[in-house]
């Protein structure tokens, strides 16, 4: 007997048709199982552009006290940028940081007015090649003599030293929980669709009982038999992923604006590069589900 591919397709969206309250059944679940994994890698998406945004802005503030000697910060200055975990070294002016700080508050003219001269300390602003090394590089500030010696909390130096490392781990463990609920779920809603696969292909094989054992009897190989029952839970698994992957378009289209608009300081973005991969792991998932589905209800009632 022939492999004709054809057969196979018409068997599969026969099979398909004569089911359609459990091919639909199956499809929901799939669906609603891929909505919800797409939403979480959505989720985990946004949240490393968040982390990774935060991560290029932190820097190390090293603020110096009014009068300081030029020699020893330039040469704390110089030492700081010859360390090979930093990128570069910025001196901020006493006036410089007033200038900033109106800007920054621009929004709140009140704090501006009750401002008396310049109570803002001058600066070394310090960037990292990698933002992760910061509390290295903490550490080796603190152990410089002359930081001790310009810092303008002498009595306190540590008070002198300003980063934000904390908000980026903090930003991290709030991933490694998203990552864990995702793969949690990945999970139990995975063998959930298996489970609706399975029963909509064990009613298939079991409404053509008699056409398959007719098939047996002129010859029909395992796999001539078996090929359109697994053509049919791909077939719903491929249209659960397609809804799912729409309704993320749709979902990413109505959500990303606003949250843009209501949290204008952070990077809320899913790039069209994240959204063709987030497409492309719930069309591959929708496959390995419907195929393990299908394989699963043969193996155990397609005994042939």
């Amino acid at each position: 007997m022939s492999i004709n591919v054809g057969y196979f397709v018409r068997e599969s969206v026969q099979n398909f048709r004569r089911n359609w309250v459990m091919s639909l059944g199956a499809v929901i679940t799939i669906y609603l199982s891929l909505l919800l994994v797409g939403i979480f890698i959505a989720t985990g998406f946004v949240v490393n552009s968040i982390v990774a945004d935060v991560e290029s802005k932190v820097t190390i503030q090293i603020f110096l006290k009014d009068g300081a000697a030029t020699e020893d910060v330039n040469a704390l200055q110089q030492q700081i940028l010859n360390d090979p975990l930093v990128d570069g070294v910025d001196y901020t002016s006493k006036d410089e940081a007033l200038k900033k700080f109106k800007e920054d508050m621009k929004q709140s003219p009140e704090i501006i007015d009750q401002l008396e001269g310049n109570p803002l300390p001058a600066s070394l602003d310090v960037t990292l090649k990698d933002p992760r090394t910061v509390e290295q590089m903490v550490t080796k500030i603190k152990a410089n003599p002359l930081f001790a010696k310009v810092a303008d909390r002498p009595d306190d130096p540590e008070k002198s030293l300003k980063y934000g490392q904390q908000i980026v781990q903090r930003l991290f463990a709030f991933t490694r929980v998203v990552r864990i609920i995702e793969i949690v779920f990945v999970a139990m809603l995975g063998v959930v669709s298996l489970i609706f696969i399975n029963n909509t292909i064990r009613l298939a094989i079991y409404a053509r009982r008699k056409e398959i054992g007719i098939m047996r009897l002129v010859g029909a190989s395992n796999w001539f038999i078996r090929t359109p029952f697994l053509l049919e839970g791909v077939l719903q698994a491929m249209i659960g992923a397609t809804l799912a992957i729409l309704s993320v378009i749709g979902l990413q289209a109505a959500i990303i604006p606003k949250l843009r608009e209501a949290l204008p300081w952070l990077a809320v973005q899913l790039s069209g590069s994240a959204t063709a991969q987030i497409a492309l792991w719930l069309i591959v998932g929708g496959i390995i589900i419907g195929v393990a589905g299908s394989w699963l209800a043969m193996t155990r009632y397609l005994k042939v």
